[in-house]
C-alpha cells in the first residue's frame, strides 16, 4: 500500500495523485514489497525548481528529469523487511522536461511520467545507476520490466 502525497507547484493540474499511486502500486507489488505501507511524496516542479535542488543538494547547476531524496539511509534497506510502514522520502518531477523528453522520444507524457516515477522510486529504494555498469544494468532492468507491466 502507498501512502502518497502529491503536490504539484506547476500551473498544469492534469495529473492527479491517483495517476502516481496506479504506477506505484504495480510498482511495489512487482518488487515484492506491496505487503509495506510505502509512505512516498511526488513534487511536480519546474525547471527553475528542480536545477535550484540539484545545485543545492547534488552539487549540479543543470536541470534535471527527477531527484530522489530518501529520507533512510542507502544502508537501511533492512527497514524493508523488518518494518509495515516506511518513510521512503520524496522525488521531485520536471513536467516541463518530462514533456520535453516525451516530445522527443514520440511516446506520451503518461509513459514518460511513469518511467521518472520508477526511476525515482528505484531510486528511493537504494539503487543507484551512477554506482557502477552492474548496479546500472539492474536499475535499468527493473525499470524496464516495471513499465512493461503498466503500459
Amino acid at each position: 500500500m502507498v501512502d502518497l502525497v502529491l503536490n504539484n507547484l506547476t500551473t498544469d493540474k492534469s495529473y492527479s495523485s491517483d495517476f502516481f499511486e496506479k504506477i506505484l502500486q504495480k510498482a511495489i507489488a512487482i518488487l515484492g514489497i506491496g505487503n509495506k505501507k510505502l509512505e512516498i511524496s511526488i513534487n511536480l516542479v519546474g525547471r527553475g525548481r528542480i536545477k535550484a535542488l540539484n545545485k543545492k543538494y547534488l552539487r549540479k547547476n543543470r536541470i534535471t528529469d527527477v531527484l530522489s531524496f530518501p529520507l533512510a539511509d542507502k544502508n537501511d534497506a533492512k527497514l524493508l523487511k523488518e518494518n509495515d510502514i516506511i518513510a521512503l522520502g520524496d522525488i521531485f518531477i520536471c513536467l516541463p522536461v518530462a514533456k520535453k523528453q516525451a516530445l522527443e522520444k514520440g511516446e506520451s507524457l503518461d509513459k514518460q511520467l511513469a518511467l521518472l516515477t520508477v526511476h525515482g522510486l528505484l531510486h528511493l529504494l537504494g539503487y543507484d545507476h551512477e554506482k557502477s555498469t552492474e548496479e546500472a544494468k539492474k536499475m535499468y532492468q527493473l525499470q524496464e520490466e516495471i513499465l512493461k507491466e503498466s503500459f
